[in-house]
């Protein structure tokens, strides 16, 4: 049988029962197959089915002009989906409905208790299914993700400003430290889910409060909530040295153990770990790793993180040649990244960036990656602080992620790992763009420091071998090959070298120091071997001894301490800092 047979059968069924008064219970079955019906329908017998709605609704209207109206009570008890009261501008399913209505009205039945077995009342569900199967509605119908839907977009300006000065008066009125405690906790929260609170209260005096406060404090835990809410507003403590010290790591994946042998090198010059050597901090993706275990709040030694790197490098880059190229086929990553992840939670913790500043030995921290999705590939640094009111960086950047997926973007190498997605934002391994990141953390750190000088700027590279450059050979000029151009233009941008040049010609040589050990062979960052390991350590221990002097003028610099003109100053800014003026 045809559906517009099948359809004006059970129409004609329906009516039959109707004008033969038989049980509701049977009327209500043969509504269920007409439902049943109903749903086997297509796009191409929807339009067919409309049509004979449309046709018979003047029968029916004339119907319902001649009974009475008491039943309409029951009518207004029929709660509309959401989706029904979007279909309504539908005239089509404004029939359906209406005739669906109309017929259970006229069996004496109250529309709200004609149910299916979900609970849902015949109208709901003739709705809700030709809402589905509507082809109009559907384009109609665009879903915003909830990331994209900013829920404090309709708060007021003066509402923000409100709140934002009552919390601040209730830091100052607190008595308890409990009390203390959870107000501090609340300015928090406040500027983290309002961002132009922070430009408010910096207006109302957040810094001066904060450093009042800090000096009555006694609680350790309300002095750690207080620093992170000082490096929330962008407020920085004076430097401990003479001036900066910045430590910069380039990448190189497993290559990074040539760093911890000459980080070893320096501890045992300065008598210093190296968070306590160092202000500022910053490295690209095996660098960022290093910085991150160096500087955060799960620091190591240096043995543990050399022997946590070569545990690490073996159960990461530890795969089959089919499943790894299985992997790189579908997810254009040769490695498990599920894995990698996993590791990194767990060694790095997810605590947020800005949450390091609680610990008051923690430097300043950032990792860099390369943004991949915009028009221009851009460097991005995650922080673990923010910078001063009214100081903008030129790289982007934010301080609300975790430490772990910082790293992670960072070390988002290309076929090695998935790409990281977060936000509006693709990120890429950083070393596709700034390989060695100096430059970036010489910039960043004297946004913090705007008055203070360099004292020390300490760079790691991760090897080299030499390059011979000879006029007597004669070499055959020979047109290269698509591959040769492609691995000479990803050789040039990961040049770490050319960063070197240009810094060594404008900082002093008491002030810059370079070290990159030459290797017996240049090896994968994906080296595992423990020969080949073994062979690096050696290397970057003999370019130690070749640099023995070189090494001991960069420890003498990063001893420098604060001169007493220099501390001066700094009582004389934070006295007027805590009168506000």
């Amino acid at each position: 049988m045809s559906m517009q047979n099948q359809w004006k059968l059970l129409s004609q069924l329906k009516d039959y029962l109707n004008k033969a008064n038989c049980d509701k219970n049977q009327q209500i079955i043969v509504s269920k197959d007409w439902l049943d019906s109903l749903q086997k329908l297509t796009y191409s017998r929807l339009e067919t089915i409309r049509k004979l709605s449309s046709e018979s609704i003047s029968t029916t209207t004339s119907k319902i002009l001649n009974t009475k109206h008491k039943d309409s009570n029951d009518l207004d008890n029929v709660k509309l989906m959401p989706e029904q009261t979007e279909s309504l501008a539908d005239p089509d399913l404004t029939t359906v409905q209406q005739k669906t209505q109309q017929q259970i009205r006229e069996q004496g039945t109250p529309v709200n208790k004609v149910e299916s077995k979900d609970g849902m009342t015949m109208p709901q569900i003739l709705s809700t299914l030709l809402f589905k199967l509507s082809p109009k509605v559907t384009q109609s119908a665009i879903v915003i993700p909830k990331w994209k839907v900013n829920i404090h977009s309709n708060i007021p300006k003066h509402s923000i400003v409100s709140r934002t000065r009552h919390v601040l008066n209730s830091i100052i009125s607190a008595e308890s430290n409990a009390s203390k405690l959870r107000r501090l906790e609340e300015l928090l929260l406040h500027v983290d889910q309002y961002p132009d609170a922070r430009h408010y209260a910096i207006k109302e005096g957040a810094i001066r409060i904060l450093l009042q406060t800090r000096q009555k404090a006694k609680d350790e835990q309300i002095k750690a909530s207080i620093r992170e809410a000082l490096a929330v507003m962008g407020y920085i403590d004076p430097l401990p040295g003479r001036g900066i010290r910045i430590l910069s790591i380039d990448g190189g994946g497993i290559r990074g153990v040539l760093v911890i042998e000459m980080l070893k090198k320096l501890e045992e010059l300065t008598g210093k770990k190296t968070y306590e050597m160092f202000d500022y901090i910053c490295g690209v993706s095996t660098g960022a790793i290093l910085a991150a275990v160096l500087g955060g709040h799960k620091r190591k030694s240096l043995d543990e993180v050399s022997a946590l790197y070569k545990d690490l490098s073996t159960k990461v880059f530890t795969q089959s040649a089919i499943k790894g190229t299985s992997s790189l086929v579908w997810s254009h990553a040769y490695y498990d990244t599920a894995l990698w992840e996993k590791l990194l939670t767990e060694h790095l913790g997810d605590k947020i960036l800005i949450k390091t500043t609680r610990d008051p030995n923690a430097p300043k921290f950032a990792a860099i990656s390369a943004v991949v999705n915009h028009e221009h590939v851009m460097a991005y640094v995650f922080r673990n602080y923010t910078l001063p009111h009214r100081v903008e960086s030129q790289y982007m950047g934010s301080h609300k992620y975790k430490l772990w997926e910082a790293v992670r973007a960072s070390a988002a190498a290309p076929s090695y790992f998935e790409e990281f997605k977060y936000g509006d934002y693709l990120h890429q391994d950083g070393g596709i763009l700034v390989n060695n990141p100096c430059a970036v953390a010489i910039h960043e750190a004297k946004q913090l420091w705007p008055n203070n000088p360099i004292q020390c700027v300490v760079s790691f590279g991760t090897g080299r071998i030499p390059h011979h450059i000879s006029g007597n050979e004669s070499l055959e000029v020979a047109i290269s090959s698509w591959k040769e151009k492609f691995y000479k233009i990803l050789d040039s941008a990961t040049d770490t070298e050319a960063v070197h040049t240009m810094l060594n010609d404008l900082l002093p040589d008491h002030i810059y120091f370079r070290f990159n050990p030459y290797l017996t062979e240049m090896l994968s960052m994906v080296e595992i071997r423990p020969d080949k390991i073994s062979q690096m350590e050696q290397d970057a221990r003999m370019y130690i001894r070749r640099n023995e002097e070189k090494f001991q003028k960069a420890a003498t610099a990063l001893l420098e301490k604060r001169q007493i003109q220099q501390k001066i100053v700094d009582w004389i800014t934070l006295q007027r800092q805590l009168s506000g003026l």
